[in-house]
């Protein structure tokens, strides 16, 4: 734990890198903190840091740059700043007009945060897990190939193909319909997902099956995600290697959930190699939000040299009112 004043010399080098991208000098962090002492105190006081691990020196008589420990310790000890009262009114008009599937809320709200964060933005929809089924219907596209098209209370629509090993007909769909028909009105667990007792077809009976087993595997799997301004990378990131590393690691749904650290219950901010080991320079400040019990994630990424300060406070906003609407 460091005293007041060198924690008040790092947070000001953190931020001052933060708007400058370059190494912080001692002039530029005493203007910035507002220390009543010396810039020669600043050196001393830096030079304990830099002991620490917190800062480094890229280069003889330049200024300090924060490590990765450096900004470890300015988030942890950070007061989030305020939204800005038209931030919010955005905010809330956005979410107090919204009406479209819970897909599509999903896909806008990611575009919504990337525009008032100017970072790239990632909404991780919640899995199947305690969604209340509102309606299961079973389509054929080909006699050995079925769509399971499932609705929930929330407006989401999930699909998955089914592939019986005998072909089936309208008298097979018709015998599986009232297998399925107890699913309604339930929240969505294995309890729920088991095969009722009924005098059907084998055929029916194995599709039935098939079916329900395709919707367990999709509880806490096969979950939404979309990206916002994901053009905005190529300019935080002008190294074109790190910036396809990034990119890759949004590609698969193992990877987003690893990033948006899902498992965390509130707010999360993760840093460079706590994210991924191949990748230093990437922060990702992400927030839970609630779907009819379930739950999703909301986030940002960046470079290291992110506004934390004010996109903790966007993401927990935009977390909040999106798991308003959701449960409305």
């Amino acid at each position: 734990m460091l005293d007041e004043r060198k924690a008040a010399i790092l947070g000001a080098l953190v931020e001052g890198h933060i708007a400058t991208g370059a190494p912080v000098s001692s002039r530029a962090i005493l203007d910035r903190s507002g220390l009543d002492c010396s810039s020669a105190t600043i050196r001393n006081e830096m030079v304990v840091l830099e002991r620490l691990g917190l800062v480094a020196q890229p280069h003889t008589s330049a200024g300090r740059i924060p490590t990765d420990r450096g900004y470890r310790y300015y988030v942890d000890h950070l007061s989030p700043a305020s939204v800005r009262s038209s931030t919010r009114g955005r905010i809330e008009t956005f979410f107090g007009s919204v009406h479209a599937q819970f897909s599509s809320i999903l896909r806008d709200t990611s575009d919504l945060l990337s525009e008032i964060t100017h970072y790239p933005a990632v909404v991780l929809g919640p899995g199947l897990r305690g969604h209340v089924v509102r309606d299961v219907r079973l389509l054929p596209i080909e006699p050995d190939v079925v769509v399971v098209v499932l609705l929930t209370d929330s407006g989401r629509v999930h699909q998955t193909l089914v592939r019986p090993p005998k072909p089936v007909d309208e008298d097979d769909l018709a015998a599986v319909a009232p297998m399925l028909e107890g699913l309604i009105g339930k929240e969505l667990d294995e309890t729920a997902l088991r095969l009722p007792d009924a005098d059907a077809p084998k055929t029916a009976t194995t599709l039935a099956r098939l079916t329900l087993s395709a919707i367990a595997a999709a509880l806490d799997h096969g979950r939404e995600f979309y990206v916002g301004g994901a053009s905005r990378m190529v300019e935080l990131w002008e190294d074109l290697a790190k910036l396809h590393r990034v990119l890759a690691l949004l590609e698969r749904e193992a990877s987003v959930l690893e990033l948006l650290d899902d498992r965390a219950e509130g707010t999360s901010v993760r840093l460079g190699s706590e994210i991924h080991a191949a990748e230093q320079d990437l922060a990702v400040v992400s927030s839970a939000f609630l779907a009819a019990g379930a739950r999703g994630r909301v986030g940002v990424l960046g470079p290291m040299r992110m506004d934390y300060r004010r996109s903790i406070r966007v993401v927990e906003e935009v977390s909040d009112a999106l798991g308003d609407s959701l449960n409305h």
